[in-house]
């Protein structure tokens, strides 16, 4: 009988240690523990994500910066020929859809920042896809900008900055740029102004939320503006 006794207890220790040892498997490990084992997550979108998912978040981004840089393989085609003999109106249209185009990537990035939940997938999205779009963007609007006030095409220059503004609104060179633009408009108001004339606008107000269709500031239609073709 007391061997019996043993032999049985024997056997409900081995049977406890096994279901012990049984106990740390998968089937009802805690959810924080199958955390620290699963592979660290390293941001690498088309590894980590699956297919489906990849598809809605990565390949609209990945669609516009394609087309930006067929659009800009055009203008870089055009820059190759001698200056005389280069088509300027087709080559503000490229850099200005280029631009649109990697501003386009930019949101979309930002939208699929939402769309995933690893930090290191959002962290991806906004470094690899979101910040540099949005810097190409901003950086070819402002080239563009330059390029107008320097050929005197005030209006088309307050639109590019405004541009700039309606993505980054504490752009300090786009802020700079339409302070400069409007000095000079005021100046031209002032030094063409007849007598008794009221003169230009009020000067607390900023110059990037100025009206520059105003005929008191320069007596030009500035309105023309309009997102993408100006």
């Amino acid at each position: 009988m007391r061997n019996v006794l043993q032999f049985s207890l024997v056997g409900l220790f081995l049977v406890i240690g096994t279901g012990g040892a049984y106990a740390e498997g998968v089937p009802w490990k805690t959810d924080e523990a199958a955390k620290q084992d699963a592979p660290a997550a390293t941001g690498d979108l088309k590894a980590e994500l699956p297919p489906a998912q990849y598809n809605r978040v990565v390949k609209p981004i990945e669609a516009k910066i394609e087309a930006a840089e067929k659009i800009m393989e055009a203008y870089e085609k055009e820059m190759e020929k001698p200056a005389e003999k280069r088509n300027e109106r087709l080559l503000l249209g490229c850099k200005t859809r280029a631009a649109e185009a990697y501003l386009g990537a930019a949101m979309a990035a930002t939208k699929g920042i939402g769309m995933v939940k690893e930090d290191s997938h959002k962290a991806a999205l906004k470094q690899q896809y979101e910040e540099p779009n949005r810097k190409k963007a901003i950086d070819m609007f402002l080239e563009l900008a330059v390029a107008a006030y320097d050929k005197g095409d005030l209006r088309t220059a307050v639109a590019y900055y405004k541009r700039v503004l309606s993505v980054d609104k504490e752009n300090a060179d786009a802020k700079e740029g339409l302070v400069k633009i409007a000095r000079q408009v005021k100046e031209a108001a002032e030094s063409g102004k007849k007598t008794g004339s009221k003169g230009g606008g009020s000067d607390d107000q900023r110059p990037w939320d100025r009206d520059y269709s105003r005929p008191d500031l320069g007596g030009k239609d500035w309105s023309g503006m309009r997102r993408g073709g100006w």
